[in-house]
């Protein structure tokens, strides 16, 4: 009787929907986790970027359950006192995360804007959506520093 109570035990914790740990980041990276209704999205970044080098952003999907897919329609905006204004579009290269398997995908702004001019040095906020498999949107941001 003990070994099948051991058995189910077993079994029950292999079924338990748990995701691999987070690897560590790189030295000086930052790992902004957001909860999403199915896990988590974390986002990596530097605390700040030199202005007018390219910024890259790592997305992690990690779902406990079911799916999630992004990063979609990532954009760049800046905000002032007379509101928020989208500054550039990114171009998305979504992946698809399972319970079983989290997924990184990677964002690049080269610090212009939409025109192609050079940004100024400030605080601009990334903000990307991803989708669960229940078709549940979620928002997701993450600030960005030029220095």
């Amino acid at each position: 009787m003990r070994l099948l109570f051991f058995v189910a035990a077993l079994v029950l914790g292999a079924c338990s929907g748990k995701v691999a740990p987070t690897p560590a980041p790189s030295s000086g990276d930052l790992v902004l986790p957001t909860t999403v209704p199915n896990g988590r999205v974390e986002i990596v970044i530097k605390s700040s970027y030199a202005n007018g080098k390219d910024v890259t952003v790592t997305v992690r999907l990690i779902p406990s359950t079911g799916t999630l897919r992004g990063p979609l329609e990532p954009y760049v905006q800046a905000s002032g006192f007379a509101g928020t204004t989208i500054v550039k579009h990114l171009a998305p290269l979504p992946v698809t995360a399972t319970a079983a398997k989290a997924a990184d995908a990677q964002l690049l702004w080269d610090t212009t804007d939409d025109a192609g001019r050079a940004v100024p040095a400030d605080d601009y906020s990334l903000v990307i959506a991803v989708l669960d498999d229940q078709g549940r949107r979620t928002t997701v941001g993450a600030t960005l520093t030029l220095r």
